[in-house]
């Protein structure tokens, strides 16, 4: 049976995601991606209307640094990454599905050595969606979470990670942030 491009096809018991055609898929992921953060996004702000926004803000940190502790070494298991350098670790921040290599956090390097790279967010949906409807959740997920998030998500205790540019931005064609890994030397 050829791959699927879609699932307009009658109902298959037996389906897998074998039978889907990468395109598919890759769809498919982007979906999970939305739906992934929608789902964060849905808690906090029962968490927010039930017990407050400092409530919420501090159980949004307690549980995205627990999904880094519990899941993402998961990733380096199945793709057989070793944790030896900044880059090894920035593999990390590409397989969850609230990575940084698809449409939602697009991202450019500057690889200055392999244990120190400079990382800018040139466009985040979460701060486009804070900046228009929310601009209260700037200051805790970008100056609280974010970094204590990427520690976890980094897998890698020796990775300073350092916030070089941060929101407020005067415009949406401003990148959303910037970020320097860095293992020092001796470390």
């Amino acid at each position: 049976m050829p791959e699927l491009e879609d699932y307009s096809c009658p109902f298959k018991p037996d389906l897998t995601f074998d039978d889907f055609s990468k395109e598919f898929l890759l769809k498919l992921t982007t979906v999970w991606q939305f739906a992934w953060l929608r789902m964060a996004d849905s808690w906090y702000e029962a968490v927010s209307r039930r017990y407050g926004l400092e409530s919420a803000n501090e159980c949004n940190v307690e549980v995205w640094r627990k999904v880094g502790e519990r899941v993402n070494p998961r990733y380096t298991k199945i793709a057989n990454i070793q944790l030896n350098t900044v880059l090894d670790s920035l593999k990390c921040l590409q397989l969850p599905l609230d990575n940084n290599i698809g449409p939602l956090y697009p991202v450019e390097y500057e690889i200055r050595n392999p244990n120190h790279v400079i990382m800018t967010v040139v466009q985040c949906r979460s701060l486009i969606y804070f900046e228009r409807e929310a601009p209260q959740m700037i200051q805790p997920t970008c100056y609280r979470l974010e970094e204590q998030v990427m520690r976890k998500y980094l897998l890698n205790p020796k990775i300073k990670v350092t916030p070089l540019k941060l929101p407020p931005r005067k415009s949406q064609e401003e990148i959303a942030c910037r970020w320097e890994f860095k293992i020092e030397d001796g470390s």
